[in-house]
């Protein structure tokens, strides 16, 4: 089994070329559509394109509202200055918020904090990170952590104030976070979101599908095996009702 992998992309194309070649089954199980930022407009113009006008408004209307509690700033990071506070900053706000009461934020355990602190200090020395945040009075309402990887990146983890969830500040951050649209050697962004996440499908237009893929064993067993398993996932797929979209069959 491989999940994660981006349907009709080159791993894909390869994967399905040699599969073809070796007379193995190699089945698109499941797949979903995520948010993708991707265009060659600057942020201002896919901004107003792609967000309606009504919830334009209502943006400006919270973004108004929150200026006026004082000082608002944004700030944009691309290197390891000041990282591991601003880590810990980002840590404790997840913590404080549902995630932390439920026990799913990354601080939640060791394991999962050190992780991310380790995945963040080793993007930054590969020059590969790009940290945001929203402050207000210096205090963060909001931060947002990037990776980028050759001519993609990942919009990767987001953390906010939910005691200024009125205002919207994780939404006002990722309007920040279009102009990476204006960044030349940046040609995509995949929002890493679950598929048909409320508040990424709003602001990027774009998608991306990501698929699970189980291919065939040798061996005249393991071809049987797979086959009955096989059956079995597409009767219970017909039994709720689910379809899996290949893009590439389009």
């Amino acid at each position: 089994h491989i999940n994660g992998m981006t349907i009709g992309g080159s791993l894909d194309q390869a994967l399905r070329s040699v599969c073809s070649e070796q007379k193995r089954r190699c089945d698109l199980v499941h797949s979903a559509a995520r948010a993708l930022l991707q265009s060659d407009q600057d942020a201002e113009t896919y901004y107003s394109e792609t967000v309606r006008g009504k919830k334009r408004k209502e943006l400006r209307r919270q973004a108004k509202r929150l200026d006026e509690l004082g000082e608002i700033t944004f700030s944009l990071h691309r290197d390891a200055k000041g990282l591991d506070q601003w880590i810990d900053e980002f840590l404790q706000l997840e913590q404080q918020g549902w995630k932390g009461h439920g026990g799913s934020a990354l601080d939640s355990s060791e394991e999962t904090g050190g992780f991310f602190r380790d995945a963040l200090i080793g993007a930054a020395a590969a020059g590969q990170l790009e940290r945001h945040d929203i402050r207000l009075e210096g205090t963060a309402l909001a931060m947002l952590v990037n990776f980028h990887s050759n001519r993609g990146s990942f919009s990767f983890k987001t953390a906010f104030d939910e005691s200024f969830s009125r205002f919207s500040p994780g939404v006002l951050l990722q309007l920040e976070n279009l102009k990476i649209l204006e960044n030349p050697s940046i040609a995509w962004m995949d929002s890493c979101a679950a598929e048909g996440h409320p508040m990424i499908d709003s602001l990027w237009s774009g998608r991306r599908h990501i698929g699970r893929f189980s291919i065939e064993l040798k061996g005249v067993s393991r071809r049987a095996i797979f086959r009955g398993l096989r059956l079995g996932e597409d009767l219970m797929a017909q039994i709720k009702g689910r379809e899996v979209f290949d893009p590439t069959e389009v």
